[in-house]
């Protein structure tokens, strides 16, 4: 009786795992990849979002550093860091709990 009842809760806390994954990675999906570089070119800094289509490396122009305010980006990029961790924290989560249920 006790295991069936432990079974029952990893089995809710693999399902509860799984809708947490799918929730971030539509999140993901919203949210801006790359991170922010900034090039000097004689007296003026511009800014540009680098990240990766396939193979190749991509660099979209932003604008110039004073014109711009990167803080919204940043906040993006680093909120989509943080659930590409949950994701990889869940994931690892979901391994064990499967080898517990059988």
């Amino acid at each position: 009786m006790k295991s069936d009842v432990v079974k029952a809760v990893f089995q809710d806390e693999l399902e509860r795992n799984q809708h947490l994954v799918s929730r971030y990675e539509k999140e993901l999906e919203n949210l801006p990849k790359g991170s922010i570089y900034k090039r000097k070119i004689g007296n003026h800094e511009y800014l540009y979002l680098n990240y990766r289509e396939g193979n190749k490396v991509v660099s979209k122009f932003l604008g110039k550093n004073e014109t711009f305010d990167s803080d919204e980006l940043q906040m993006q990029l680093d909120k989509r860091n943080e659930y590409k961790q949950l994701i990889k924290k869940l994931k690892l989560e979901q391994k064990d709990l499967l080898k517990a249920l059988k």
